[in-house]
């Protein structure tokens, strides 16, 4: 809540036992106050997701061993064997769900590393290589701004898997003042011919991503390079 004062704003949220204000005074401006709000929330967050992940889900798995020694020395039943898969599930649901909320490679090593993690799996698993180009000022954004452009970029990675007939993409990403700006390269033919994507729908999906990261479509024609802009 702001005061009279514009550069102090007073947290009335948290009170003592005996009904008195626990005030916590912030000095600054109005969007700062804001930024902390959001700044306290992605940690939040990220508490969640490494709970998920260290916490439930190993007490999860560490029951299913158990079960799992239970019926090595009792015998499988089948209601035993439909909990130990019911287990199994749930284990690698909540892993899923945690590396949503955290990203325990950008967290520990940072983006380039997560990126490169990413891209590495893609080709492997599937042959599709991307050539993608960092801004070096990457590392230097605050970690829930690098975790929102981490989940943008793996989103385009998928789209554009799964829209453009090729098995090869070029991508970059630049920092122009507090815009993340990023490029996807035209892809040429042998022929020297443009590459055109798969689905006519294709760009309705795209427009659905960026809408869910708060991104803007500068361009969303491979042909000419598609152009995307993040604010940070």
């Amino acid at each position: 809540m702001g005061n009279e004062d514009k550069n102090l704003y007073i947290d009335h949220s948290e009170r003592e036992e005996e009904g008195k204000d626990l005030n916590e005074t912030w000095g600054g401006s109005q969007e700062d106050f804001y930024k902390s709000i959001i700044r306290n929330q992605q940690e939040d967050i990220g508490r969640i997701g490494r709970y998920f992940r260290d916490e439930l889900a190993q007490e999860l798995y560490g029951m299913r061993i158990s079960l799992q020694n239970f019926t090595n020395r009792h015998g499988d039943f089948d209601e035993l064997r439909s909990l130990r898969d019911s287990l199994t599930s749930l284990v690698i649901e909540l892993r899923n769900k945690a590396s949503l909320l955290y990203n325990p490679i950008l967290n520990d090593l940072g983006i380039f590393h997560a990126i490169d993690e990413v891209v590495g799996s893609y080709k492997q698993k599937l042959g599709f290589t991307i050539d993608i180009v960092l801004d070096p000022n990457l590392k230097e954004l605050r970690h829930h701004i690098q975790v929102r452009l981490f989940k943008l970029l793996t989103a385009l990675f998928e789209y554009l898997k799964d829209e453009m007939p090729i098995q090869a993409i070029s991508i970059s990403v630049q920092l122009v003042e507090s815009v993340a700006v990023i490029k996807v390269l035209p892809y040429y033919k042998e022929n020297n011919t443009l590459q055109k994507a798969k689905s006519p729908d294709g760009p309705v999906r795209l427009k659905k991503v960026m809408e869910l990261y708060n991104a803007n479509i500068i361009n969303d024609t491979l042909e000419t390079g598609m152009v995307f802009q993040l604010t940070i």
